[in-house]
């Protein structure tokens, strides 16, 4: 008699793991469509011609005349009461274009103005550039992130929850077959 109740029991815990393997696979799942999102783009996703454009379209914006630099432009001259590099600084910029860069020959004028009228603020004017140019780097990583999510976004969803499910569910599975295992 005993061996039949040791049979009864085994097969209820057989049907007890159908519940826990469903839970494991809904949360594997979730896991999955997480994954898709955290796992950084690939070498493949970051060779297509489109990334590569766009990041260099995104690139160049650092180094040129754009809208991230009007804006800063406008910032500054909103402050008012501007010093010699200030000013100067922002007039480096005057009758640029979108996509316009500042050439060598703006700087050296730029520099030459701050040299020869008021020496001491050469230091503020090359902080006024370095700060721009950081400013510039951290709007471009900002897009650049964003356009990675973006193409995260096209990554096929069923992989990563069809993945997610099988790894959840075979993770409770062995989980309660050791669990068996030790309770027998």
């Amino acid at each position: 008699m005993t061996i039949k109740v040791e049979a009864v029991d085994s097969n209820n815990r057989r049907k007890g793991c159908i519940v826990p393997m469903t839970k494991g696979a809904v949360i594997g799942a979730a896991g999955g469509v997480a994954l898709k999102y955290i796992q950084p783009l690939n070498s493949e996703e970051k060779s297509t011609p489109e990334y590569k454009s766009t990041i260099r379209d995104i690139n160049a914006k650092r180094t040129s005349y754009s809208a991230w630099t009007k804006s800063y432009l406008d910032k500054l001259q909103k402050r008012g009461n501007l010093s010699l590099a200030e000013d100067v600084f922002i007039k480096t910029y005057e009758g640029l274009k979108e996509g316009d860069k500042v050439g060598s020959d703006r700087l050296r004028r730029a520099f030459a103005t701050i040299k020869s009228q008021k020496p001491d603020e050469v230091g503020e004017l090359t902080r006024l550039f370095d700060t721009a140019k950081f400013e510039a780097a951290e709007v471009a990583k900002k897009y650049v992130r964003v356009y990675e999510s973006a193409t995260k976004h096209f990554r096929p969803t069923n992989f990563f929850l069809a993945a997610g499910a099988v790894v959840g569910a075979f993770i409770v599975l062995v989980h309660s077959v050791l669990k068996t295992g030790v309770e027998g």
